[in-house]
């Protein structure tokens, strides 16, 4: 099996401490024409570091699970964001359920921005329970991010940069008509789909279908080269809910160009797509209306009944 390299800090990873964001923060930058582009990390791998805080005052088991990326411009100031989370027990391992809702309070030096969010579990088809906190920070700054469960508090922080300094398409934002690979112009990436057997979603280019005047789903995902579990459902999930295309745009997009040429994936060139959108991480879910805008999207973990949600727009 091909090694896949090792990012500078796996996702999922612990939810990070105020001071281990403000050391990211010098870290922060996009990805360039080649190079491994931040997965998620081992089911039972964590790193970082966060605070637990049992109700009494004192150290408890379980820990608050960052699902998306913490060493690149992510979370963008007034901008929707999507932040799943898991919860670790006290190895350190992602509980496979949770026992929810869970209530989320977002606060910035010591005062609470906005009511506290209550957030439901999801799970179906997926091998941890994840929680996905649906908030919109006003301003760039480092926040941080409490969740209560099981009679302890668990606390990490997450940094919002300013909108300029992030180039992936963003809810609001108009999905970029860029040449993807397809069967008739591979562009140079092979495998075009690494999943087996390959998936219906390679005939259109999504300048095309941005162009058609129908809504486009866009999947950025690597099914054969990513080495969780966690990222590998959510094509196949967009196989079950969509089928073959109808009157939507479905778009598989690998990447990585060349995985089979090289016998290290951070020496792979990174895919047109990814490329262009500037990924730092993978994989992702761009669901547009039929005006080309993004609607929903969704990052590194998605269960089924939360792609229905993001679906929903345009069905």
């Amino acid at each position: 099996m091909r090694r896949r390299p090792e990012p500078e800090i796996l996702v999922p990873t612990r939810a990070p401490s105020r001071r281990s964001v403000l050391r990211a923060g010098a870290l922060l930058g996009g990805l360039g024409a080649a190079g491994a582009l931040v997965g998620c990390g081992d089911d039972g791998s964590s790193a970082g570091g966060s605070t637990t805080t049992a109700a009494g005052g004192g150290a408890t088991t379980g820990a608050l699970i960052a699902s998306f990326p913490q060493s690149t411009p992510y979370i963008a100031a007034g901008s929707p964001a999507r932040m799943p989370y898991l919860i670790a027990d006290r190895e350190g391992v992602p509980l496979r359920s949770i026992d929810g809702p869970v209530r989320f309070t977002v606060s910035r030096d010591g005062t609470p921005v906005g009511e506290p969010v209550e957030v439901t579990p999801r799970s179906d088809g997926v091998p941890r329970a994840y929680l996905p906190l649906a908030f919109t920070f006003a301003e760039p700054g480092i926040y941080d991010v409490s969740a209560e469960y099981g009679g302890s508090t668990l606390e990490g922080s997450v940094q919002v940069v300013d909108r300029s300094k992030i180039t992936t398409p963003m809810v609001g934002d108009r999905l970029p008509a860029v040449a993807s690979p397809t069967t008739a112009n591979a562009m140079g990436v092979d495998p075009l789909c690494s999943r087996d057997p390959v998936c219906p979603y390679h005939s259109v280019s999504l300048d095309a279908a941005v162009a058609s005047g129908r809504p486009t789903i866009l999947v950025v995902s690597t099914p054969a080269f990513c080495q969780t579990a966690v990222c590998g459902p959510l094509l196949d999930h967009v196989m079950e809910a969509v089928g073959e295309p109808g009157g939507i745009n479905v778009i598989h997009s690998e990447v990585y160009a060349n995985p089979t040429a090289v016998d290290d994936l951070a020496k792979a060139t990174v895919a047109p797509v990814p490329k262009a959108f500037d990924m730092a991480f993978e994989p992702a879910l761009f669901v547009a209306d039929a005006s080309g805008v993004v609607v929903s999207r969704g990052d590194i973990i998605v269960d089924r009944g939360e792609l229905a949600e993001m679906l929903a727009p345009i069905r």
